[in-house]
């Protein structure tokens, strides 16, 4: 056997295997900004919508304020959902808020712990 045969086919089997491992990083690197970008949209979306709920609160309210009602919309950032607080009138004093403070809080509290358990980081 001719060690120069010998040695060339060492050499090359170790530059394809630096090819395939210098695509496979490459790879992951663009797989990573693919997820990157998909989660930027993702959170764009999310906020879009808040601020389309925001304004519909407040068209909602605006509405209300017209027809001299005692009832005012509101929406919630921190669970995404909106509540309806009834008024009385000559005082200001809420009567009943739709849902409640507590369920709200509960709901709040909820979606907290299921973050900690399906922690992705940790």
């Amino acid at each position: 056997m001719d060690i120069f045969s010998v040695t060339g086919k060492q050499a090359e089997a170790s530059a394809n295997v630096a090819k395939v491992s210098s695509q496979t990083q490459v790879r992951q690197v663009e797989q990573t900004h693919q997820i990157e970008k998909s989660q930027r949209e993702g959170q764009q979306d999310k906020q879009e919508m808040i601020d389309s709920l925001n304004k519909t609160v407040d068209d909602l309210n605006n509405q209300m304020g017209a027809l001299e009602t005692n009832v005012r919309f509101g929406f919630n950032d921190k669970i995404s959902t909106m509540f309806v607080n009834v008024m009385e009138r000559s005082t200001g004093k809420m009567i009943r808020k739709i849902p409640t403070e507590e369920a709200m809080k509960l709901s709040e509290r909820m979606k907290e712990i299921v973050g900690m358990i399906f922690d992705k980081k940790g």
